[in-house]
């Protein structure tokens, strides 16, 4: 991978085994990538990864996935700790969006949307769906407040169909998407992704602008200039719900099914690199681009990525997941 110049990007690791949470968020500069060290952050019971990530004011917010403790750590630009909000209403934490001194946090446990106030933390309910749904970002166009969501699927959750909808009206803009996410305010408009259908979708309230087609499980978008990065994950094969890797299935076998990172032309969505991140897992939730020069940590919390060390660690948890289930 080679980011434009002046352009640090991040991502978040969800769904991963415990023993990798503490290695759950990954940057990139110029030609290099690195694991930040979290491991004073990330080692609760039920910590399980990242989701949703921000940027406001020198400050990194990220949502712990936990089933324990679900949380926003803070980080400076140095990537240290400033400490971590918490409250009764977080509940499956799942994209963040900082805007004019709040911060937009999808309870998808709730079907919530909350608005969380950074200067005093406050905590304030947007909407709620009454419907058993999986909603999972939202974004404001104009005055009107946009969720982006799916509905849950017992049967398959493969084919569980979504779109992004206007609270205020219900007026659906976009649907029959599948598993849809990551929706963001983009130029005069909107972006969303068809997780399923990996698309990358530019829309107004008419429809559809542009779109382009990748490949993979598309989850995870970022704008830095006149370039777009999109993450595109791979099935779900070691999790926090799964740290046995699959009888029929060989575990270095997996480790050769890349994660990638696809950067693209920000307004014609033209594919311009694909690359494949070393990440301590086998999904990417979030991308955050975020101006380089704001970004200084020293080289002690930062890792140097290995294919090898990283299949390791899904090699320790399945025989720790073994151990247990044959007690």
């Amino acid at each position: 991978m080679r980011l434009p110049d002046g352009v640090c990007l991040f991502a978040s690791v969800c769904n991963t085994t415990a023993n990798a949470a503490p290695i759950s968020l990954w940057l990139a500069r110029g030609e290099s990538e690195y694991l930040v060290d979290l491991s004073a952050l990330l080692s609760r019971p039920g910590d399980t990864g990242l989701t949703g990530l921000a940027w406001h004011d020198g400050t990194l917010y990220a949502a712990v996935q936990s089933a324990s403790e679900p949380r926003i750590i803070m980080l400076n630009g140095r990537l240290e700790p400033l400490g971590a909000m918490t409250a009764p209403a977080f509940a499956d934490l799942h994209s963040l969006l900082a805007m004019d001194g709040v911060l937009l946090a999808a309870a998808t446990g709730t079907q919530s949307l909350l608005r969380l106030n950074l200067a005093d933390r406050a905590v304030t309910p947007l909407c709620q769906s009454p419907e058993n749904i999986h909603l999972n970002s939202a974004c404001y166009d104009g005055e009107s407040l946009l969720i982006c969501y799916h509905r849950r699927s017992a049967e398959d959750r493969r084919l569980a169909a979504g779109g992004v909808m206007d609270v205020a009206t219900r007026r659906i803009l976009l649907h029959d998407l599948g598993l849809p996410h990551s929706l963001m305010p983009y130029g005069d408009g909107c972006l969303v992704l068809d997780s399923v259908g990996a698309r990358v979708i530019c829309f107004d309230r008419a429809g559809p602008k542009v779109q382009q087609t990748l490949d993979g499980f598309l989850r995870g978008a970022t704008r830095a200039g006149n370039s777009l990065f999109v993450a595109s994950s791979t099935l779900r094969y070691i999790s926090r719900s799964n740290p046995k890797a699959s009888p029929v299935r060989n575990l270095w076998d997996l480790m050769t099914e890349r994660v990638r990172i696809f950067e693209l032309d920000a307004a014609t969505l033209d594919v311009r690199t694909e690359s494949a991140p070393v990440i301590p897992g086998f999904e990417i939730y979030e991308l955050l681009a975020v101006p380089g020069d704001l970004i200084d940590p020293p080289a002690e919390r930062l890792l140097q990525p290995d294919r090898n060390a990283v299949a390791h660690l899904f090699y320790d948890a399945a025989k720790r997941a073994a151990a247990a289930q044959n007690g």
